[in-house]
C-alpha cells in the first residue's frame, strides 16, 4: 500500500482527523493535575482548613527519565488544557490506526 488514498474510507478518515488536529499549533504529552495548596501567607484562610486551599493547575510531563510537575499560570490554563487534549486526541487516533494495521497483519490482508 503506497498511499493513504488506497486505504478504506474509515481509515482515511482517521488520517484526515490527525491532519486536521496537527494543523493547529501546540501539543503537550502530559496529564493535567489539579493541586490544592497552601500559599504560605500568615493570615490566609488556606492555613486554617484544607477545604480553603488554593487551586493550582499543573501538567505532569516526562523530562528525560523523570516525571515532573510543572505549574501552569492561570493565564495559560486554557492553552495548556487544549495542548494536552490535542495530544491525547492524536494518540487515540494513532492507536486506532495501529489496531487496524495489526488486524490486517493477523488476517494477512494488504
Amino acid at each position: 500500500m503506497s498511499s493513504v488514498h488506497a486505504l478504506p474510507p474509515a481509515e482515511r478518515a482517521l488520517y484526515s482527523k490527525i491532519h486536521h488536529i496537527l494543523e493547529q499549533p501546540g501539543l503537550v504529552a502530559g496529564s493535567l493535575v489539579i493541586m490544592n495548596r497552601r500559599c504560605g501567607k500568615e493570615g490566609c484562610r488556606c492555613k486554617k482548613s484544607p477545604r480553603n486551599r488554593h487551586r493550582a493547575l499543573c501538567v505532569s510531563v516526562r523530562m528525560g527519565s523523570r516525571r515532573r510537575l510543572l505549574y501552569v499560570p492561570e493565564e495559560w490554563e486554557d492553552r495548556i488544557t487544549e495542548w494536552v487534549s490535542r495530544y491525547h486526541d492524536v494518540r487515540g487516533l494513532l492507536i486506532e490506526i495501529s489496531n487496524s494495521f495489526v488486524r490486517r497483519l493477523v488476517k494477512r490482508d494488504s
